[in-house]
């Protein structure tokens, strides 16, 4: 796993969190980190209520405008 790969992982969990949402399997791709293909952050599953955060958290950004 590169330098990249992980700050791009850590730095969207705490955004994520900052917004009020914890994604729990959030995790890189082990297998595109391996090879020669561009690596890949696995958002992973969350329940209903994540789900409804992550939505709400989108919704906000867009209602105020992307920066």
């Amino acid at each position: 796993m590169t330098k990249e790969v992980r700050e791009a992982r850590d730095g969207l969990a705490a955004a994520l969190r900052d917004a009020g949402v914890i994604l729990p399997s959030l995790t890189t791709d082990i297998a595109t980190c391996a090879g020669q293909t561009i690596a890949l952050v696995d958002l992973g599953r969350c329940n209903v209520e994540t789900a409804h955060r992550l939505a709400s958290a989108l919704r906000e950004v867009s209602r105020r405008g992307a920066p």
